[in-house]
């Protein structure tokens, strides 16, 4: 199979989605007494899904560069907003663990900011937001709190926070590619997709055998969706892993075709029916004598 880059773009976002997913399930399943081959079988779908992941890191930004990009470049924007947002609420508690809810450093930095407001507005409020949260985070006095022994656990966030806004403008990054740049993130996003799919494939078929017995924990956990299709190439065959299993008791094709046509009566039956709509045609209609009132009434 030959995926198009949108399909391994798809894939590639959807494995990220799915080992989050499994691990999920896998905690949830932990917690239920027995089931050791489900437990082992989930942790196989896990792992598969993780090695498969390996490296890949940043490709999924890298490759919105690419012009084939442009379909998928808005929407993973957007999801990389919400992400850049997760960061900022994480250090809003970050702060309120270090100095308490009422930190004179919440105020400096949040104000009055709505933080869901962010996950809504579009991209030059949200550019406007990230440069003006800067300057707050390079005043003096946010540089000198930051630099107390108290606030020493909420460095790391703040770093992954400034990389979140990073990530998320190098998106809408302008700077043109070379042929042979460009050509070496296609190869690299095409070899990807092909490393993960039967992986991912094999990781549903096995989460999906380890939570049968969880009907409830399989349902909620959304480890058994799949990418979406958007190239079918023409003359290739559906997999066997994706396809659900064949009735042995359904009728093949040439039964169906046997099945729709009409039956064909014998010859005396259809002579019989077409002589007596003929005769119901021929027989001229019977009038009834019509009755006087006082017919009528003496019957009555």
């Amino acid at each position: 199979m030959n995926p198009s880059l949108l399909d391994a773009f798809d894939l590639v976002a959807h494995s990220e989605q799915l080992l989050l997913r499994l691990e999920a399930a896998a905690v949830g399943l932990s917690k239920k007494q027995g089931l050791a081959d489900e437990k082992a079988w989930l942790d196989q779908a896990v792992k598969r899904v993780k090695s498969a992941r390996d490296g890949i890191g940043d490709l999924l930004t890298r490759v919105l560069r690419l012009p084939e990009m442009d379909p998928v470049r808005e929407d993973h924007a957007r999801r990389l907003q919400n992400e850049a947002v997760d960061m900022v609420e994480k250090l809003h508690a970050g702060i309120t663990f270090a100095g308490g809810s009422r930190a004179p450093l919440l105020e400096a930095l949040y104000g009055k900011l709505k933080v869901p407001v962010l996950r809504r507005c579009d991209k030059e409020d949200f550019e406007k937001f990230c440069g003006d949260f800067e300057k707050r985070l390079g005043t003096g006095y946010a540089r000198r709190m930051f630099a107390e022994p108290s606030y020493a656990l909420v460095l790391t966030t703040l770093d992954e926070m400034r990389a979140a806004f990073a990530t998320w403008k190098s998106v809408f990054s302008t700077e043109p590619l070379d042929e042979a740049a460009a050509q070496a993130l296609r190869d690299e996003l095409d070899s990807v997709g092909r490393r993960l799919e039967n992986p991912c494939k094999q990781a549903r078929l096995l989460a999906e055998a380890a939570l049968v017995p969880l009907r409830d924990l399989l349902e909620i956990s959304g480890v058994t969706s799949r990418p979406r299709k958007r190239v079918k190439v023409p003359g290739e065959d559906a997999s066997l892993l994706d396809e659900d299993p064949v009735d042995p008791n359904a009728p093949s094709e040439a039964e169906l075709a046997e099945l729709s046509q009409p039956d064909d009566a014998p010859p005396e039956i259809e002579e019989e029916v077409a002589a007596e709509a003929d005769d119901a045609r021929e027989a001229p209609a019977v009038e009834k004598p019509r009755r006087s009132r006082k017919e009528k009434s003496a019957e009555a």
